[in-house]
């Protein structure tokens, strides 16, 4: 049975690569003695897959894996088993069975959303005063219909335009959940095998423009959702990953939902505020 399990990034564990989580994650499966497949062959290995990699220094809300396991029990008791297995910073916050005919996290990703925020005592060393105004005029110039990019890649320089990529960009005063009282950039932007834009490529043109260097050790940023796209190409129709899930109830068949756990009935794509985009627009159904 395929199962898809969402979990967190925070702490330090946010300097810690992808491969780290990978390895970490096989070691918690034994540990915990959840049953993953295993592949066939000379080398055999856990049958298990990430979305998209997050890069070493971000935290995460919201990062997904998949497994294929012989899992007998509700979503409930296996977040339990991973997160007792495990540590607080890479706790597992859901999981529930992946539906027939879905595409893996890591081919399903289409988008992510994230936060910017200035590290404590950084709007002081850029000499900034009033950290909402600095935010506006990166709001303001991620919202351009262009925005020139020069990527670095290993064959060379590449010119690219960040904009239409760029789906959503508001300011939000603390995180999801969060109360904080200082401003942070939102972000909804392409993120996929195709198409993949980053906050600090953003705050790198940003900075450029006004010929600066992005000082990027003086800023945080956070994922918050991946989603998948269900548009028809003219229209977005952005979709969380753990939408795509139903409930794990094992040999509870029938068992009521249980608030915090995949069980719990995920709400309708249109109650998120980032979600269905249009040419840039937020368009409701």
């Amino acid at each position: 049975m395929k199962i898809r399990v969402k979990f967190v990034k925070q702490g330090n564990l946010r300097f810690i690569g992808h491969l780290d989580i990978l390895r970490y994650f096989q070691k918690v499966m034994r540990r915990a003695d959840i049953p993953v497949r295993y592949s066939e062959g000379f080398n055999p290995h856990q049958i298990m897959s990430f979305a998209s990699p997050l890069s070493v220094g971000m935290m995460s809300r919201s990062e997904y894996m998949d497994i294929d396991a012989d899992f007998t029990g509700s979503g409930e008791e296996l977040v339990r088993a991973i997160n007792r297995a495990g540590v607080p910073e890479l706790r597992a916050l859901t999981a529930g069975k992946l539906r027939d005919g879905a595409k893996n996290a890591m081919s399903a990703t289409a988008a992510a959303a994230f936060t910017v925020w200035l590290k404590e005592g950084s709007a002081a060393a850029l000499g900034i005063s009033d950290e909402a105004a600095f935010w506006d005029k990166v709001r303001e110039f991620g919202s351009a219909p262009s925005i020139p990019f020069t990527k670095e890649t290993r064959k060379g320089k590449k010119e690219t335009d960040l904009a239409p990529l760029v789906h959503e960009i508001r300011i939000v005063t603390g995180g999801f959940g969060e109360e904080n009282p200082y401003p942070r950039l939102y972000l909804l932007c392409s993120s996929g095998n195709q198409e993949n834009v980053k906050p600090d490529q953003l705050l790198t043109a940003y900075f450029r423009a006004r010929g600066e260097e992005y000082p990027r050790f003086l800023f945080q940023t956070e994922r918050e959702e991946l989603y998948a796209d269900e548009g028809d190409g003219e229209m977005h129709d952005f979709r969380p990953l753990y939408s795509y899930t139903e409930p794990l109830f094992g040999n509870r068949a029938g068992a009521p939902a249980i608030e915090g756990t995949a069980e719990a009935e995920a709400p309708e794509p249109a109650d998120d505020p980032a979600v269905v985009h249009s040419g840039g627009e937020k368009v409701y159904e």
